[in-house]
């Protein structure tokens, strides 16, 4: 059980698999087990680096170290110690903020960059809209939790449980206050901490933005139009998946993933 020491934190991750590196970057409801699905499709051509980001799982930090600047930081720790020079970054929702930030600040270490149900930390007019009125009219639980996709709740109850016991092991679970945890997921939409949306025309890496057609906090229509700024990027739609495809839909993800860091990586 791997730990990597970065800003004064004992980061945790491990690593699976051979190959090019991918790293995986789960949302503000997960830690790295949401990425069971994913880990024996990709680990069988790829080294394969999953982590807790700061906060949650076993990454213990307070609150206050919720920045996308110590995320960024433990990331590149991680690489370093593992001496990976570049990796894919697979993001899913807090995780895009996460491997945009690196795919804008390091742009040396990113072969390639998928973005997956992720508004990406961008000032938006309609994603941020979205954020502010489900704050207000669902209090309940966390924004993860209460975003998957009506076919998923339907047909698989069982892995929707599966997936709330995950998010039961992160710190804002069981020892956060949730209004603080919320204030604190908040904080990251602030004026100041958003980027402008034409940031994105800086992508140089191979992107991928993938999204599941049901997924109620980031729509397809945006994601259509970001790829139009973003040169070169693909856009994938995940049908019947809210906003955890990868996770509700996950032979249909890591089929279109694999398939873009395949044909489009800079290792």
């Amino acid at each position: 059980m791997p730990f990597i020491e970065s800003r004064g934190r004992r980061i945790y991750y491990e690593r699976q698999g051979e190959g090019p590196a991918v790293l995986f970057l789960h949302g503000a409801g997960s830690n790295a087990a949401t990425w069971w699905q994913q880990l024996p499709a990709f680990s069988a051509r790829h080294t394969c680096i999953t982590m807790d980001i700061r906060c949650f799982g076993r990454s213990v930090a307070p609150v206050q170290e919720f920045a996308l600047d110590n995320f960024a930081a433990d990331v590149i720790e991680i690489l370093d110690r593992e001496q990976l020079e570049r990796a894919a970054l697979v993001g899913q929702s807090l995780g895009g903020f996460i491997g945009l930030k690196l795919s804008l600040d390091h742009p040396e270490r990113v072969a390639a960059f998928a973005a997956c149900d992720s508004s990406l930390g961008i000032d938006h007019s309609i994603l941020l809209d979205i954020f502010a009125n489900r704050r207000i009219t669902q209090r309940a639980v966390n924004v993860e939790q209460r975003s998957l996709g009506r076919w998923f709740l339907e047909n698989h109850p069982d892995k929707a449980q599966l997936y709330a016991q995950i998010n039961h092991f992160n710190p804002s679970a069981h020892s956060i206050p949730s209004a603080e945890w919320g204030e604190t997921l908040a904080a990251l939409l602030q004026p100041g901490k958003l980027l402008p949306v034409h940031a994105l025309r800086g992508l140089a890496c191979p992107t991928l933005l993938l999204v599941g057609r049901e997924d109620p906090i980031v729509p397809v229509a945006v994601m259509r139009e970001l790829t139009e700024l973003v040169a070169g990027s693909e856009l994938a739609e995940i049908k019947d998946a809210g906003h955890s495809a990868y996770f509700e839909k996950p032979q249909e993800f890591n089929r279109a993933v694999l398939d873009f860091i395949a044909r489009r990586a800079h290792y």
